[in-house]
């Protein structure tokens, strides 16, 4: 019997750097279907920045990012300001709530919240929204709500973000942690771009670097974290 490898990923839902490294996840995944699992870990950004995601930040890396991968859903922002989610922290319980029933199932709606967010401009700070979206992916949705409206996962989501920003000190959002511990969370070895951004500047893009990867030679560094993460699994 072989025991599957599972590689914790920690990110901010709202992030979209994150975003992509789940895009490239989600686009290998039949590849991988059955070796290994990805865990969602609740790696909050407003838990250490102590502050909502600022809608000038993305505005300004959204734009460069996306051009990593065109295929990926994108649109600006365009629901009105009001709409906009200063917390995300409901969206992660929802993902817990998910993993309740089946992680499969709360794969398909971290997805899902992730493109409302950047793809559809939904505020994934309402209760309604994470609803629909969890009925969408097929969840039971009496056992949901009912997870859901008792709080049943806030203690998890704060233990994940505590453990990822406190305990591993991860660099960032997303960084992956394979069996072995070891982490990935490197713009460059995730085939990322670098976008500076200050915020102080209302948003203004201070330095730019590009990806080292386009197309498939960015999936094949997720297919060599994949293939670490293979060969520590232990054969019983």
């Amino acid at each position: 019997m072989v025991n599957v490898p599972r590689i914790a990923m920690y990110a901010d839902l709202a992030c979209p750097f994150a975003y992509v490294a789940a895009y490239r996840v989600r686009v290998l995944r039949e590849e991988y279907r059955g070796r290994l699992i990805i865990e969602h870990k609740s790696l909050s950004l407003e838990y250490v920045n102590r502050q909502p995601t600022p809608k000038r930040t993305l505005d300004s890396e959204c734009p460069f990012l996306m051009l990593a991968e065109p295929e990926l859903p994108w649109e600006p922002w365009h629901a009105p300001l009001s709409e906009w989610p200063v917390t995300v922290l409901p969206a992660f319980e929802a993902v817990k709530c998910a993993e309740r029933q089946d992680p499969a199932l709360a794969d398909e709606l971290d997805w899902a919240i992730r493109t409302a967010f950047f793809a559809e401009s939904r505020c994934i700070s309402m209760r309604h929204v994470l609803l629909e979206l969890a009925e969408r992916v097929g969840l039971a949705m009496d056992q949901f709500m009912q997870d859901f409206d008792s709080g049943q996962t806030r203690a998890l989501v704060m233990r994940e973000a505590r453990d990822g920003w406190e305990r591993l000190k991860v660099p960032g959002s997303p960084t992956f942690v394979l069996p072995s511990g070891r982490q990935i969370g490197d713009p460059a070895e995730l085939g990322l771009p670098e976008v500076m951004v200050e915020e102080q500047a209302y948003g203004r893009v201070t330095g730019f670097r590009p990806s080292p990867c386009a197309g498939d030679a960015c999936l094949e560094l997720y297919r060599h974290m994949f293939a670490e993460a293979l060969a520590e699994a232990p054969h019983t």
